[in-house]
Order: C-alpha cells, then structure tokens, then sequence
C-alpha cells in the first residue's frame, strides 16, 4: 500500500471540494464533509490583524438544539472535552477559535474536527438517551478491566494534528492499539477517520493498530464496515463488544 499517494489524492480531492464566497467581512468556506442531517459543513472566517478568526455560525449548537437536545451538567462537561481537544471556544451557542495566519491551514482542520466531533458524539443512541457512546465504552473499558488514556494526540505526516479517543498501549504479545468510537457510522465520519489514521500510522510503530468501535444500536451507512476493514482496521461492533475475540483485541495479554 502507497500510505504517501493515498494522503496525496485525498488531500488533492479535500482542496477541489472545497469552495468559499465572500459575504461580507467573512468568508463562507464549504468543505465536503456532511453532519448528521447531510448538508455540508460551513465555516466563516475573516481576518483580525495577523490573526485568523473561525466562527460556526452558532449552526452546530443550533442543529442540535433543534433535534431536541438538552445540555445537562454531564453534556456540558463532554462538550468541555472536545471543545478542549480541538483548541475551540463556546461563546453563548457559537464555536470560535483564533490562530495565526501563517497556521490558518492547521487550525482549520482542527476547527472542522471538532464541529464533526460535537455532531457525532452528542446523537444519542435511540435505545440509551441517558448516555452517551464514549461513557458507555469507557464503562465497558473498566468493567473488562482494559486500560487505557483517553484523548491522545499524534502528528501525521501532512503536519495536522489528529486527535484518537483511546491509546492502549503495547504489551509483550500486543501492539499499540489506537481506537476511535464512532457513534455514528456513516461516509463522512469513515473518511476522516480512515485519512487521520494513514496520516498517522507511517510515524507511528509499524505494527500500530487502529481499531474502530462502530455504534450499530444507530444505523451503519452501507460500505463504512467494508471500508475500514480494507484499510486493516479492527472492527468491533458494539453489540458484539463482549465476544471473545473484541475482548482480546483489546487485552493487555
């Protein structure tokens, strides 16, 4: 596998997906990944000095208030986490972030990640509206007393940063195991996880793993399984989470 051309045609894509108008003092940037009601993610910018300002347009936070979604004490403190991740502020419902000029390009990319991570992780399960996909799998985690960190973050080759919700470190019999939770299983989501993770394996150990807990309690977009399967991620289905053979992808022995 060419890990370099595949990084290059899916940053040659990513640039001639991407259109941009000028409304105003801002400029609307379109990107090609969808959010959870597939419309395509928009992002305004404009310039203040040597700086770079980035506002959602308070979109997320609205979209999710309008499909009935109450921010309790405990959704405030996830939403704190990725916010926290990503480097991006709340300001009343609007995502905003600042950074240089000359890192307009990194921070965009940081930007985005988080307004993909706010709108996948915050649809709730239909069957678990109390909870949330990465409470679950952290309480799966202790139960089964598998160890981990959570919210590591690695450099790929492009230069972005990439952000995993879990490292599982390396033992005598395992390699190091990157997981990433994906509440909900579609296109958009499997293209950004599939290129953070050939962006990243090459300056990682070669026998690095990524494995992909996929939420199938919400529907799996046809081909998304196939997809990560191809590229040698480990699949585990969250209904099937406690089969012998999920357990000892993710054991230390």
């Amino acid at each position: 596998m060419d890990i370099q051309k595949l990084i290059d045609d899916y940053t040659s894509w990513l640039k001639n997906e991407i259109t941009f108008e000028k409304i105003g003092e801002y400029y609307e940037i379109t990107t090609p990944y969808l959010d959870n009601a597939n419309d395509y993610l928009q992002i305004y910018v404009k310039q203040e000095g040597n700086d770079i300002f980035f506002t959602d347009d308070s979109i997320t936070m609205h979209n999710l208030k309008m499909s009935g979604f109450q921010l309790t004490q405990n959704r405030k403190l996830q939403l704190q986490r990725i916010l926290y991740q990503y480097g991006v502020q709340l300001k009343g419902d609007e995502l905003i972030a600042k950074a240089p000029l000359n890192n307009f390009a990194h921070k965009k990319h940081m930007f985005i990640q988080a307004m993909l991570r706010i709108d996948d992780m915050f649809v709730v399960s239909k069957s678990r509206v109390s909870s949330f996909f990465l409470d679950d799998i952290q309480e799966f985690f202790l139960e089964k007393e598998i160890y981990y960190t959570d919210n590591v973050q690695f450099m790929g080759l492009s230069g972005f940063s990439h952000n995993y919700d879990f490292l599982i470190q390396r033992s005598k019999t395992k390699p190091e195991r990157l997981c990433q939770a994906v509440n909900n299983p579609n296109k958009s989501t499997m293209g950004n996880i599939l290129f953070a993770w050939n962006d990243t394996k090459p300056a990682r150990k070669n026998e690095s793993q990524l494995i992909v807990i996929l939420n199938d309690q919400n529907n799996i977009a046809k081909g998304v399984e196939d997809a990560f399967l191809n590229y040698e991620a480990k699949v585990i289905r969250w209904s099937e989470r406690n089969k012998e053979s999920n357990i000892a992808l993710l054991s230390v022995s």
